[in-house]
């Protein structure tokens, strides 16, 4: 009943021009509409009926629908449609609602396909999907299995007849089909190496409204190293189509597991409780016309994972993934006695734990000193992982000290192997007096006054040794200063501290200025995370912005900070565009998109300073 009632209002708003009307609430401008394209089959058979799917969610939903007068279709035809469901669902707290509208598309032939970009309306409100693109194959020579589009007429959707006689969905005393709810893990794989990252997806599946959540049992990983990625408070849900089925998915914890040791990994069971409404059913119950509360205990089912030892060496515990190593000197001149600091780094993606043995360095004529660690391997919220070890080299004669080529194992799971990672040799020159020391003051040409020959009350002096000191009394001696050299002073002074500041100026700026130079073969996310690091740097060392914000925390606390809009609106864009070039696809060349960000990122960083 209230499914006709609720069809019998689209159906009348539909009728006077394809408008339909929400009845909730209208839009306020701050509300955001979101829109989600989804096609059941990508690939189809040119005898096929493609489902198109376009699902919106905000708060921003209520007030009027204003549908497009045609859709944008290459080799598609229109068969049927739009056929509207609204959802809602009350997930821990968190009231949330979908809007969905279904149309059915028949190919006209073999080839590409596309469902164009298409503009809908909520109230002054415009949403715009974005274009589908599909590739339809040839026809399969068979009937083809198709959902049957929803009339518009609600009471025909409701009492629709087939073979004569009146549709199972509104017999009475027919069987329902229960929805769906379930909890399920996924991993993105059941096979790897030890050490090789594994992610897991908790996730819950419902087509019922679901309110509280508690663990009964909770997810445990034993025989592995276990990490958190995603853990969401207020999960969100998102519609998505499941073994056929419109379903809203909400991710309840995403894990990062890896083996320990060759073998199989045993993952539990994992138990949930939680409570649904179900739909009423006044064909079967008599007072059911209102939403029944529902008590489910729901369980992931176990998990194996299948743990292989490392290729070449089973007893290897050291970096897996794919990485870069580097080195670099934070200077490359030196006086005897000074220190210089080496720093290498193994940055990539991939499982750091297990690299606790330190590069081995071995340089002639300094006095070494064992490194500092300074780790970041959480995957948290970041794409890569790092760990850089920082060597004191202090040299003990003036000359050239050369640092040779440094190694590193790690495993890559990629080239199913164990790849050896080298720096580039580095060097650096000694030269000058040592810390401390210098010549001895001396002087020239300088007359003593006369001492005189006897003691106190005549008594003969006593002589001095041959090679004592003589004692000078500069208490009585007027001491001549060049009145050129006291003016020389407060300029001498100017001078230094601009020597100073050009100097900190100079090795500040070379940082960024690196950062922004290519390196041989380098990819698109090197040159991207290279140029988002340079930018962080400079944030945190202007605007004290911390170094692990996401995208939206730095341009809130550099619009807290009080930076000009101008270069606001400048960071914004770097980081988008920053962004991009992490993931998107490699479909081409980037290398002009590339030259384009560095470009703009000189620019930014050398106003920021």
């Amino acid at each position: 009943m209230k499914r006709a009632s609720r069809f019998a209002a689209l159906a009348a708003a539909a009728a006077v021009g394809g408008v339909v009307t929400v009845p909730a609430p209208p839009a306020r401008a701050a509300d955001e509409i979101t829109v989600q394209v989804l096609v059941d089959k990508p690939r189809p058979a040119a005898d096929d009926v493609v489902r198109l799917t376009y699902t919106f969610a905000g708060s921003g939903l209520g007030g009027t629908l204003r549908l497009p007068a045609t859709l944008p279709l290459k080799n598609l035809a229109l068969a049927g449609g739009p056929s509207k469901s609204d959802q809602m669902s009350y997930v821990n707290g968190v009231f949330s609602r979908s809007l969905s509208l279904t149309y059915f598309l028949r190919p006209v032939g073999t080839g590409p396909a596309e469902v164009g970009e298409v503009a809908f309306g909520f109230d002054d409100k415009t949403v715009k999907a974005g274009s589908y693109l599909l590739d339809v194959g040839p026809a399969r020579g068979r009937t083809a299995q198709t959902a049957e589009p929803e009339s518009d007429d609600p009471l025909q959707s409701l009492l629709r007849r087939r073979d004569g006689g009146v549709s199972r969905a509104a017999a009475p005393g027919a069987a329902r089909t229960k929805p769906l709810v379930e909890f399920r893990v996924t991993p993105d794989k059941t096979t790897a190496y030890v050490g090789e990252e594994i992610t897991l997806h908790y996730e819950l599946l419902t087509q019922a409204d679901v309110q509280g959540l508690e663990y009964l049992d909770a997810p445990r990983f034993p025989g592995c190293w276990a990490e958190d990625l995603e853990k969401p408070e207020k999960p969100v849900g998102h519609r998505d189509v499941v073994d056929g089925r419109t379903v809203m998915r909400f991710t309840l914890l995403k894990k990062l597991v890896s083996g320990l040791n060759p073998g199989t990994v045993s993952i539990p069971e994992a138990k949930i409780r939680t409570s649904v409404r179900t739909s009423p059913d006044p064909f079967n119950d008599p007072f059911g016309f209102f939403p029944r509360p529902e008590v489910l205990d729901l369980v992931a089912k176990p998990l194996t994972l299948r743990i292989l030892p490392i290729p070449g060496d089973a007893s290897f515990h050291g970096p897996v993934g794919r990485f870069d190593f580097s080195a670099k000197l934070d200077r490359t001149r030196v006086a005897p006695g000074e220190a210089v600091t080496l720093r290498l780094r193994l940055a990539g993606t991939g499982n750091l734990r297990a690299a606790t043995e330190l590069p081995k360095v071995d340089v002639a004529g300094v006095t070494l000193y064992p490194p500092s660690v300074k780790s970041d391997a959480s995957r948290t919220g970041r794409a890569q992982v790092s760990t850089e070890w920082s060597y004191v080299l202090v040299p003990k004669e003036n000359g050239t000290v050369t640092i040779p080529p440094i190694s590193l194992a790690v495993f890559d799971p990629a080239e199913k192997r164990i790849v050896t990672k080298t720096t580039a040799p580095l060097s650096f020159v000694t030269e000058g007096a040592p810390l401390g020391g210098g010549a001895a003051l001396t002087t020239a040409d300088t007359t003593l006054p006369s001492l005189p020959a006897t003691g106190p009350a005549g008594a003969p002096k006593p002589a001095m040794a041959a090679n004592a000191p003589a004692t000078v009394d500069f208490s009585h001696r007027t001491v001549t200063v060049p009145f050129w050299a006291i003016a020389a002073v407060p300029g001498a002074a100017v001078l230094a501290l601009g020597a100073t500041l050009f100097a900190r100026r100079r090795k500040k700026n070379g940082a960024w200025q690196e950062a922004l130079r290519a390196e041989p073969g380098e990819t698109k996310e090197r040159a991207a995370a290279r140029v988002d690091r340079a930018l962080r740097e400079a944030l945190l060392r202007r605007y004290l912005v911390p170094d692990g914000a996401s995208a939206q925390e730095v341009l809130s606390q550099l619009a807290e900070r009080g930076i000009p809009a101008a270069q606001l609106d400048d960071v914004r864009t770097l980081l988008s565009d920053v962004d991009f070039l992490r993931y998107a696809p490699q479909l081409g060349d980037y290398g002009t998109k590339i030259e384009a960000l560095r470009a703009r990122a000189g620019n930014l960083l050398q106003r920021l300073g």
